[in-house]
């Protein structure tokens, strides 16, 4: 099995076009159930493209914090996540589809008590995006996606990146 695993993924390099890397930042907003806890926030990662003749698959890893709505001063937390998926391209449009592990972890000081805890999420996401060429220095990458964390509450990422 191990050398079935190897062997897929020196072949999905060998047949790749180009590899792209970057930074990625943007604006998470909570919806449904999330949004009436938590407040939208910013969102910092990075990101890994392996282009195919017809496609893509993308990588990226993030990190945002999470803040209450409203804010309770004694609330930590953040989240990170992480995303593998495949991108389809139409001119400079695409749409992208994958899945995702969303780190959540938090603290609260409850009546001097300190209540730590920290949990892992697997779910998916789908979006949009339009990426514009910079001559000889790298890609502009705006997308708009649906994060479905642990496939019950969902979270709007707006996002900005540069492929190099």
């Amino acid at each position: 099995m191990k050398t079935l695993i190897i062997m897929a993924v020196l072949a999905t390099f060998a047949f790749a076009g180009t590899t792209e890397f970057g930074p990625q930042i943007g604006y998470w907003i909570p919806t449904g159930d999330a949004g009436d806890a938590f407040a939208g926030n910013f969102y910092f990662g990075g990101q890994f493209l392996s282009h195919m003749p017809m496609f893509a698959i993308e990588g990226s890893i993030g990190y945002t914090s999470l803040k209450t709505d409203p804010e309770i001063e004694t609330y930590s937390g953040h989240m990170i996540p992480i995303t593998l998926g495949i991108r389809s391209y139409s001119g400079m449009l695409y749409a992208a589809g994958g899945l995702e592990l969303d780190m959540v972890s938090f603290e609260e000081e409850i009546d001097g008590v300190v209540v730590e805890d920290s949990d892992s999420e697997f779910g998916g996401y789908i979006g949009a995006g339009l990426i514009t060429p910079l001559p000889n220095i790298a890609d502009v990458d705006v997308s708009a996606r649906l994060h479905f964390i642990d496939f019950d509450d969902m979270w709007i990422g707006l996002c900005v990146g540069m492929n190099f």
